[in-house]
């Protein structure tokens, strides 16, 4: 069913990716992790809520501007602050177990990184018995990196939880190349617990990954997939 909600904040995260605070008219509870649908005239498209813990039904979601979207245009170019939005949701499985009892590996390109933020803040404000969490975050350029600040904070806050961002396309101090040489290497160097690895981005991005762990003879079924595009 489908529900009034009004844009109530837009701002600039990147140059290219925006973050939109939607406030929903009647009671909105969802899981970390979860996504919701935006409805604009005919245009339907599926977003991972990429918060957790605000106040007074209110969400966001961090989107990019994609060249050619119809949807991205409206919202980066038309869409402004007080903008009735139709909303339908939560949706979605891509949450956590109840019950964590092994290692966690998040791998994510982009703006994927949506359902994970939502999965650690819930975390921090939950204070939920967990393992080893590991988050393999691969963007091109420095200057795309969403919530790099936050995440280091997380390392603080949340007891075993691992930051590895990762640059595809430029230089720096920190990892390069793409997330697939990070998850190998973590796996390799690591004795993981009964892991359960979530992917979330691009399809081509999850589809070499979700081959590779099961090659290396993981069960599919600890394999979780929320894929963009």
């Amino acid at each position: 069913m489908w529900q009034d909600s009004t844009l109530i904040s837009i701002e600039k995260e990147t140059e290219i990716t925006w973050k939109f605070v939607i406030k929903v008219h009647s009671d909105f509870k969802y899981i970390p992790g979860q996504f919701v649908q935006i409805k604009v005239n005919d245009l339907v498209r599926s977003y991972s809520i990429s918060s957790y813990g605000i106040d007074g039904n209110i969400f966001e979601l961090i989107i990019v501007n994609l060249e050619g979207g119809k949807m991205t245009n409206y919202l980066f170019e038309k869409a402004k602050e007080g903008d009735n939005i139709l909303i339908k949701g939560p949706l979605g499985k891509f949450t956590l177990p109840e019950t964590i009892s092994g290692d966690v590996l998040f791998v994510c390109t982009g703006t994927g990184i949506a359902p994970f933020r939502s999965i650690l803040q819930s975390l921090v404000n939950q204070k939920i018995n967990h393992k080893n969490i590991y988050l393999i975050f691969g963007t091109r350029l420095k200057k795309d990196i969403l919530y790099p600040e936050e995440m280091k904070n997380f390392e603080k806050l949340i007891k075993g939880f691992k930051y590895i961002p990762v640059l595809s396309r430029e230089n720096w101090e920190g990892m390069t190349g793409y997330v697939h040489n990070q998850y190998l290497d973590l796996i390799n160097n690591n004795k993981l617990e009964d892991p359960i690895f979530y992917l979330c981005g691009w399809r081509d991005m999850i589809k070499e990954a979700r081959g590779n762990l099961k090659e290396l003879g993981f069960n599919s079924k600890k394999i979780k997939l929320e894929i963009y595009g």
